[in-house]
């Protein structure tokens, strides 16, 4: 089964403002491919948030001489869309903020199916204390440095591996550009 992880880190709420990407493409629970990047929000929604600091410790100054995020769109773009199904653990958050930033700079549409690793854990593993990201892969033996883009992504691929996709659970992410 080829899962696709993402996982995106922000400076504040506003949706688009994402500050750190991480992808990684699993083949049978095997990373295959992996892509992390440090993104410098669009100037609209650009502020840094301390609440979202204390969380992933991307500061304005990390951000200062990095690429905006149509620079990285091509390769995350390739690598979702690669076949296989893109799981993110709350995805309403991840997928928001993709619209958010895809509108921000009226990139291209995209297209593909994706699962949520929070809704699953939800639904299968019931009497778990916390369905956080963290908590989850714990559950299963896999260990990692929680609000690193990358090493979040990976954990929610690990985390569908191990519980699979129940019927149904399959959404459909289709991103429309108002330019086309």
């Amino acid at each position: 089964m080829r899962l696709i992880g993402l996982d995106f880190e922000t400076a504040n709420n506003t949706f688009g403002s994402i500050c750190a990407a991480g992808c990684a493409i699993l083949e049978d629970g095997e990373v295959v491919e992996k892509r992390e990047w440090l993104i410098r929000p669009h100037r609209r929604v650009d502020r840094m948030h301390g609440a979202c600091f204390a969380v992933h410790g991307i500061s304005w100054y990390d951000l200062r001489d990095v690429p905006e995020f149509p620079a990285v769109w091509p390769v995350l773009r390739r690598m979702l869309t690669s076949g296989g199904v893109v799981v993110a653990h709350n995805t309403a958050f991840d997928l928001t903020h993709l619209k958010g930033v895809l509108e921000i700079y009226g990139l291209a549409s995209v297209e593909f199916d994706y699962v949520c690793s929070l809704r699953v854990s939800r639904e299968l593993l019931p009497d778990l204390e916390s369905h956080s990201l963290d908590a989850v892969a714990a559950h299963f033996g896999h260990k990692f440095h929680h609000h690193d883009a990358l090493e979040d992504a990976i954990a929610c691929a690990t985390i569908i591996r191990h519980l699979g996709i129940p019927e149904n659970s399959i959404r459909r992410f289709d991103y429309c550009s108002a330019s086309i």
